[in-house]
C-alpha cells in the first residue's frame, strides 16, 4: 500500500487548503464493504478511520474496552468507544516512520515544506479537568509526548508536530503509541486516528486543549487566526478603561446600535420556514469542517472527503445569517425560526466551533465564520432565553480574535494579513463589544476597539502589510489590490455605522483611508485593473468593488464627503441595486454629481507602478525590485505568473465599462511569455511554469535597487526598471527599460539586453491582443491567420485603436491566428485568436536594444503623419536624445518636457548635467523659470546588500519577503543632488536646496518612500 510522505503530501495539503467538499445530504459517502478503511489501514503508516472494527493494531490495556459505536461519530457512522478504567491504556503498534526535516520555527513562511505530525479526534461527553496523554517510541521506550485536555464536551481535534509540539526528542524507530487514560474512570471516542502525515507546518493552532503546540504562529503572518489562544488569554487579562461613560459616549454608543441594526444587518428578506428548515435538516448529524481536510494523506484524500461528507463552515454561517435576517423579517415565525437557529449552533458547538478549540487548524477562519457573526446580535435575545447568551459571546469572543486589541502594534507581524482582518473580522469584534452586559462595558471595548482599527489604517513602514504613504496598499507583503478591495468592503460598513460621534475612527485614519479609495479609484479603470496588477488573479476579470464608496458617500448624519460620494456615483454600476439607487437620489438632492474620470499622472513607488490616465483610458507601467516581490504564484494559482512586472505596458481604453477583454487581454490562448512592454525569454510552457519544489508560494526579490516612477505636473509620467531576472530562473538574464508618458504617447526604450540563454529567442513585446479585427502594417491590413513574419514596416495599427511606430533597423515579428496556451491555475488547455507583435532579439544577446513609440486612440492616417514627422527632425513628435546603459533621455515636443531615466551616476547633455544617484527627473520651461521633478524610485529599507540572499559574494535569493529582517524597516531619507546648467535659486517654500557653483547649481533634494518631489527655479 501506499507510504505517506513529504513528495505526495505538499500537493495534497495545497488542495485540502479549499477545504471540504459539499455534497448532497445523508451521513457518509458511498463505501463499499470497508475498501477505503481497510486500504487506510494498510497504508505505512496506517490512517485509522475506525468504522467498522476496532483494528489489530489496537491493544487495549487493563482496564479498558474498546468496542465500535454508533452513538457519535466524526468520520463516517461510527467511532472507537473507549471506556476506560484509571490510567489505562490503549496501545497502538506500527511503524511511525518519522524522519527528520529542515523546518525550523520561524522560518520563511514561503518556504513551506512538510513536517510529520499525529491527528486525532476526541470525543467527550462530560467534561473534566484532566488530560488524556499520548505517548509515542519503541516497545516500552517512551520518545516523544503530548497531552489532550478534557474540559470539553463535543468533538475536538489536534494536529501535533512530532519534532516541534511535543515534549522529548522523535526518534525514526518509533513503533508504537500508548495513549494514557485521565486518573478517573470513564468514556471517549476516538476517530480519523493518523499516525503519521505529512503537514505544511504552519497550519495547526495550539488551543485550549493543546496549548503548547505550534507556539510560533502567533508571530507569523497569519496571527490573525493562528494566535486565537494568545488573543483570549490576552481578553482575559485586559482592563480596558473603566472610566464612566460620558454623556456624548453614552448618546453615540445608543444610536451605533441603532445604525448598526437598521443599517448594517437587517435586510429584506421573503421569509420561507420551510426552506430554511429544510435547509438545517440537511447539515444536522454532519461533520462541520473549513480547512480540516488539509490534514488527509494524498492517496485518499479524495475519497476521504466523500466518506466524512461534511458541510462547510460557509454554509452553516450563511443559513444561521439567513435565519438571523428572517427571524427579524417575520414576527410571526420567530419562534419556529429560533429554534432553527438554536439547533444549527447547538450542532456547531458540538462539533467543535466553539470557544478554546481550533479544530486541528482554524485556518482564515473569518471567511467562512462571518455569517455567524452577524446573526448573533439579531438573535441575542433567543439566545439569552434559551440560556446560551453568555457561552455563545464568548465562543464569538475567541472565534473573532477580539483579545488582539489588547496586543499592541509593536511585534514583528503586527500588521499581517490587515486586510484579511478588515474583511471577515472586524465585523465579529463589533458583534462582540456591543454584546457585553452593560452599557460602561460597551464603552470600555470601543474605546479599545475605535483606537486599534484607527491605528491600523495608518500607514505602515516597510513591506508589511497595510496602507502606505503614497496611497497604495499591502497584502502577503506586497501590492495586492484583490485583498485591498475585499479589505476595505468588509471595513467600510464598520467604519460608516461608527462614524459621526464618540466611536468614530480619528480624522487621521479616515483621512488615509480615504486616501487609499481614491488611489484605488485611479489604478482600476474604470472596474477593471490591469493584468499586472492583478497579484496571482490573471483571469482578467477581477477588479474595485462600488461598495467601500457606497458606505462612506455619506457618514452616520447623512453629510456627504463630497469626494468620496461623487467617486460613488461615477462607479454606479449599470444595474444599481435598490439601495444604490436610493443613495445615488440622496446625493444627487444635496447637488453632488458624478466625479469627471480621473485624468493624470500618479506615481506609485510602493507598487513600483506609474498609471497615465486620461479620461476613461488608461496605461499602466509595472515592474519590481529588490523590496517588491515580481509575483506571487502559488500552487493553483498564477502558474505561469513569471513575467507580469518585467516593464508591462497596458492599455485599457475600449468598452463601457473599460474591461480587460475590450482592451484586447483574454486569458484563453494567452501566450504569458508576450506580455505587452515586456522584454523576456520566450519559454516553453513547461519551463516557464513556476517551480515551487518544497514550498507553498512563491514571491522572489531581485536584487535591482531600481524601479518605479516620477511624475511632473501630476500630468505626465516617466517608468524605468533595471531589469534582473532572478537566479532560480536565468539569472544572466538583464535589460533597463524605461517609459516615457506624455498625453495620449508613449515612448519605450530598451538597451543592454543581455543573456545567456542561446535555446530560446529573447524578445520585447509591442502587443498582444484578442483578435477582434484588422491589424496594419504601413496601412496595408496583414492577413488572418498570418504567420510570425517579419516586417519592415514603420508603423503598426493594432485592432484596438494603439498605434505603434518602429524606427528602421529593429527586427519586428507579427503573428495572428489562433494561439495554445494553459489555464493560470489548472494548467487546463486553453485556446484563442490573437493578433500579436514583438521586437526580436535572438538568443542568448549581448547588449540588444529596442525603440518604440505608442499611441493611444490612433488611426491610419495619424500613424502615416505620425512615422513621416518622426523622419523629420524638425517636426518629430519627440527626440530620443540618449539611449545606453547609464541613461534614457527623451524630449517630446508638444510639451516641450524631456525625461531621464538615469541608471548610473552619469554626466547628461543639456539642462540636467549631473545626476548623483540613479533616479527618474522630468523638467520643462515656465517661461525664464525651470520646473523640475525628481524621484529616488529606490525605497531605501536598508542600506548596502541583504547579505542574507547572498552566497560567496554572489546573489542567490533563496529567501522570500516574509523572513527579511527589514519588513518593517521604514524608507531611509536621502540626498539626491542634480547639477544644472545655468545659475538658479529655489524659493524658501520649495522642497531643496539650490548652491549655485559657476555656470551651474546643484540641486540637493531629500527623497524618502520613493515619493517625487517637483520644484520651480527661478534665475539666479
Amino acid at each position: 500500500m501506499p507510504e505517506i510522505t513529504r513528495r505526495t503530501a505538499l500537493m495534497a495539503g495545497a488542495a485540502g487548503a479549499a477545504g471540504a467538499v459539499l455534497l448532497p445530504p445523508g451521513r457518509a459517502g458511498a463505501v463499499v464493504d470497508g475498501d477505503l478503511e481497510q486500504r487506510a489501514m494498510a497504508m505505512r503508516p496506517p490512517v485509522f478511520l475506525l468504522e467498522s472494527a476496532v483494528p489489530p493494531h489496537f491493544t487495549a490495556g487493563r482496564g479498558s474496552t474498546l468496542t465500535i459505536s454508533e452513538q457519535v461519530a466524526v468520520c463516517g457512522t461510527r467511532s472507537l468507544r473507549w471506556e476506560y478504567g484509571e490510567r489505562s491504556t490503549i496501545t497502538v503498534k506500527a511503524p511511525l516512520r518519522w524522519a527528520p526535516d529542515p523546518y525550523r520555527p520561524g522560518d520563511d513562511q514561503a518556504w513551506q515544506g512538510l513536517v510529520d505530525a499525529f491527528a486525532v479526534w476526541i470525543h467527550n461527553e462530560t467534561p473534566v479537568d484532566d488530560v488524556v496523554r499520548f505517548e509515542f517510541g519503541r516497545g516500552e521506550r517512551t520518545d516523544v509526548w503530548f497531552a489532550f485536555r478534557l474540559g470539553f464536551t463535543g468533538w475536538r481535534t489536534a494536529w501535533v508536530r512530532y519534532a516541534y509540539d511535543m515534549h522529548g526528542r522523535p526518534h525514526r524507530d518509533m513503533d508504537t503509541l500508548r495513549i494514557v487514560a485521565p486518573k478517573r474512570a470513564g468514556v471517549l471516542h476516538l476517530d480519523q486516528l493518523m499516525l503519521n502525515v505529512p503537514l505544511r507546518p504552519d497550519a495547526p493552532c495550539g488551543d485550549a486543549q493543546v496549548p503548547d503546540i505550534a507556539k510560533e504562529g502567533p508571530d507569523y503572518d497569519n496571527q490573525h487566526w493562528q494566535a486565537l489562544y494568545l488573543f483570549d488569554k490576552l481578553l482575559s487579562e485586559a482592563e480596558p478603561d473603566s472610566a464612566p461613560p460620558t454623556a456624548e459616549e453614552t448618546a453615540s454608543l445608543r444610536a451605533l446600535h441603532t445604525r448598526y441594526h437598521d443599517g448594517y444587518l437587517i435586510a429584506p428578506v421573503k421569509v420561507d420556514v420551510a426552506a430554511l428548515t429544510a435547509q438545517t435538516e440537511a447539515l444536522m448529524g454532519r461533520p462541520v469542517h473549513s480547512y480540516q481536510a488539509q490534514i488527509y494523506p494524498v492517496e485518499i484524500a479524495a475519497e476521504l472527503k466523500a466518506f466524512v461528507n461534511p458541510v462547510t463552515l460557509r454554509v452553516c454561517t450563511d443559513l444561521m445569517k439567513s435565519v438571523a435576517q428572517a427571524h427579524q423579517a417575520g414576527p410571526a415565525d420567530r419562534p419556529a425560526l429560533a429554534a432553527l437557529y438554536l439547533r444549527i449552533v447547538g450542532h456547531l458547538r458540538e462539533q467543535g466551533w466553539t470557544r478554546g478549540s481550533c479544530q486541528g487548524t482554524i485556518h482564515h477562519l473569518g471567511y467562512d465564520a462571518r455569517g455567524y457573526y452577524d446573526s448573533v446580535y439579531l438573535m441575542r435575545e433567543a439566545l439569552r432565553q434559551a440560556g446560551m447568551l453568555e457561552e455563545i459571546r464568548a465562543d464569538l469572543d475567541w472565534l473573532t480574535g477580539l483579545g488582539r486589541i489588547f496586543r499592541g502594534w509593536k511585534h514583528r507581524m503586527a500588521h499581517g494579513s490587515t486586510m484579511d482582518i478588515h474583511n471577515t473580522t472586524a465585523r465579529g469584534m463589533l458583534a462582540a463589544v456591543l454584546l457585553r452586559d452593560t452599557e460602561a462595558e460597551q464603552v470600555a471595548y470601543l474605546r479599545v476597539l475605535r483606537d486599534w482599527l484607527s491605528e491600523s489604517l495608518l500607514p505602515t513602514t516597510g513591506i508589511q502589510d497595510g496602507l502606505k504613504a503614497d496611497g497604495t496598499a499591502f497584502h502577503h507583503v506586497g501590492f495586492f489590490p484583490d485583498y485591498v478591495r475585499d479589505g476595505f468592503g468588509g471595513l467600510a460598513p464598520i467604519v460608516h455605522v461608527m462614524s459621526g460621534g464618540a466611536f468614530a475612527l480619528s480624522a487621521e485614519a479616515y483621512g488615509w483611508l480615504k486616501k487609499a479609495l481614491l488611489t484605488m479609484r485611479v489604478y482600476a479603470n474604470k472596474n477593471h485593473w490591469p493584468i499586472s496588477i492583478s497579484g496571482r488573479n490573471p483571469i482578467g476579470t477581477t477588479g474595485l468593488s462600488v461598495v467601500p464608496y457606497q458606505w462612506l458617500a455619506v457618514d452616520a448624519a447623512g453629510e456627504p464627503d463630497p469626494e468620496l460620494a461623487a467617486a460613488f456615483l461615477r462607479l454606479l454600476p449599470a444595474s444599481p441595486s435598490g439601495a444604490q439607487k436610493a443613495l445615488a437620489a440622496r446625493l444627487a438632492a444635496r447637488g453632488i454629481t458624478a466625479e469627471a474620470s480621473p485624468t493624470g499622472n500618479w506615481t506609485l513607488n510602493y507598487a513600483a507602478l506609474n498609471v497615465h490616465r486620461r479620461g476613461d483610458w488608461q496605461v499602466s507601467v509595472r515592474g519590481h525590485n529588490r523590496y517588491l516581490w515580481s509575483t506571487e504564484i502559488y500552487v493553483g494559482a498564477n502558474w505561469y505568473g513569471r513575467y507580469n512586472t518585467y516593464g508591462q505596458i497596458q492599455v485599457l481604453h475600449r468598452g463601457e465599462p473599460v474591461t480587460n477583454l475590450d482592451s484586447g487581454y483574454a486569458h484563453n490562448g494567452y501566450d504569458w511569455n508576450r506580455r505587452p512592454g515586456t522584454t523576456t525569454i520566450h519559454k516553453p510552457l513547461d519551463r516557464l511554469r513556476g517551480d515551487l519544489t518544497g514550498a507553498i508560494e512563491e514571491m522572489l526579490l531581485t536584487d535591482s535597487r531600481f524601479a518605479g516612477s516620477c511624475s511632473i505636473d501630476d500630468k505626465h509620467g516617466l517608468f524605468a526598471m533595471d531589469l534582473r531576472e532572478h537566479p532560480r530562473y536565468e539569472g544572466s538574464h538583464r535589460a533597463r527599460k524605461s517609459v516615457f508618458l506624455f498625453d495620449e504617447r508613449v515612448v519605450a526604450l530598451g538597451t543592454g539586453i543581455t543573456n545567456d540563454d542561446a535555446v530560446n529567442d529573447t524578445e520585447t513585446t509591442l502587443f498582444q491582443t484578442r483578435h477582434v479585427g484588422d491589424v496594419l502594417a504601413d496601412g496595408t491590413a496583414l492577413p488572418y491567420p498570418h504567420p510570425a513574419a517579419e516586417t519592415g514596416a514603420r508603423w503598426l495599427l493594432d485592432d484596438k485603436g494603439i498605434g505603434y511606430y518602429l524606427p528602421p533597423g529593429q527586427r519586428v515579428g507579427v503573428s495572428r491566428g489562433p494561439q495554445s496556451s494553459r489555464h493560470n491555475a489548472t494548467e487546463a488547455a486553453t485556446a484563442g485568436d490573437f493578433s500579436t507583435a514583438w521586437i526580436k532579439h535572438g538568443t542568448a544577446p549581448r547588449q540588444g536594444a529596442y525603440h518604440y513609440a505608442m499611441v493611444v486612440g490612433a488611426t491610419a492616417e495619424g500613424m502615416a503623419a505620425f512615422a513621416a514627422g518622426m523622419a523629420e527632425a524638425q517636426r518629430a513628435p519627440y527626440t530620443v536624445e540618449r539611449a545606453d546603459t547609464r541613461a534614457h533621455v527623451v524630449t517630446d515636443r508638444q510639451t516641450g518636457i524631456t525625461g531621464y531615466a538615469v541608471f548610473e551616476p552619469t554626466g547628461l547633455d543639456g539642462v540636467i548635467r549631473r545626476v548623483d544617484t540613479p533616479a527618474l527627473l522630468l523638467t520643462r520651461r515656465d517661461g525664464e523659470a525651470l520646473v523640475v521633478a525628481v524621484s529616488d524610485p529606490d525605497l531605501r529599507l536598508y542600506s548596502g546588500i541583504d547579505h542574507d540572499q547572498y552566497e560567496r559574494g554572489r546573489y542567490v535569493g533563496r529567501f522570500s519577503p516574509w523572513s527579511r529582517r527589514w519588513l518593517t524597516s521604514a524608507s531611509h531619507p536621502h540626498l539626491l543632488r542634480v547639477t544644472v546648467a545655468g545659475r538658479w535659486r529655489a524659493d524658501d517654500d520649495q522642497p531643496c536646496t539650490a548652491r549655485a557653483h559657476g555656470d551651474r547649481t546643484i540641486i540637493t533634494f531629500e527623497t524618502v518612500d520613493g515619493r517625487p518631489l517637483q520644484v520651480r527655479l527661478t534665475p539666479a
